[in-house]
């Protein structure tokens, strides 16, 4: 089952004010290829807290119109881009959030959140434990990257029971002879995981390829996985109900 108008929750799409896009220009090419490859809604979710980010509000805001009015030219129906941070956790990060300095994703009670790699599982679940209790409910970005996480399907799972939302990286599941490939799809085909995106930055650096990723998962993952995957959890996210 193909589906029409992919929902990609995870880019740098906006120019030059993070290690994505460095320019309009790249960020239009990126949207063509993001439209080819059948997405029509996409979170830009610039860096925040990480070191990478490279704007203040009013720059991130201007730039972000900007793209976003460019985004419905592209293609026969355009992309509709919505606002969002990927945030590096910190001490204070449910502070600024409460605050309104983190932007949300699309204003929701959804944030996309990333740690260090090399964090300990238990001060990674105590963290997005705080964040689930300020209210927030937290998309735990390319989880594939977490050393601790790694082929540990119990504390995935002891996650996504928190309520915490579940996000791979659609080229991580491509390679068809990698481990951690193999990895990944399992956890999709096993219903683990609630979005893949793109994490796309640069037209030759971690391109949009949601329907290759997508392509590499049709023929073996359970279609009610899918569909939770590509539909109906990013459709939850948009309307701002739980998972």
């Amino acid at each position: 089952m193909e589906y029409e108008g992919y929902v990609d929750i995870h880019s740098h799409i906006i120019p030059g004010v993070d290690d994505g896009s460095q320019s309009f220009e790249e960020s239009i090419d990126m949207l063509n290829i993001a439209y080819e490859q059948g997405v029509r809604t996409m979170y830009a979710t610039p860096h925040y807290g990480s070191g990478k980010e490279k704007y203040d509000r009013e720059l991130l805001l201007d730039r972000f119109e900007k793209l976003k009015e460019k985004a419905l030219d592209v293609g026969e129906e355009g992309i509709e881009l919505i606002l969002g941070n990927e945030v590096y956790y910190h001490h204070d990060t449910v502070e600024l959030l409460d605050k309104k300095e983190i932007f949300t994703m699309g204003g929701s009670r959804y944030v996309l959140m990333e740690f260090a790699y090399g964090i300990s599982y238990n001060e990674l679940y105590r963290s997005l434990q705080r964040v689930v209790n300020a209210g927030y409910v937290p998309i735990l970005a390319h989880i594939e990257r977490y050393y601790c996480l790694y082929r540990k399907f119990s504390e995935i799972a002891s996650l996504r029971d928190m309520g915490i939302g579940l996000q791979i990286n659609a080229d991580s599941v491509i390679a068809k002879l990698s481990s951690e490939a193999s990895f990944c799809r399992k956890l999709i085909r096993n219903g683990y995981i609630h979005f893949l995106a793109s994490d796309c930055h640069r037209v030759g650096w971690r391109p949009p390829v949601m329907k290759d990723g997508y392509s590499a998962l049709e023929k073996k993952t359970p279609q009610e996985y899918l569909d939770r995957l590509m539909k109906v959890n990013p459709d939850i996210l948009r309307n701002n109900r739980f998972l």
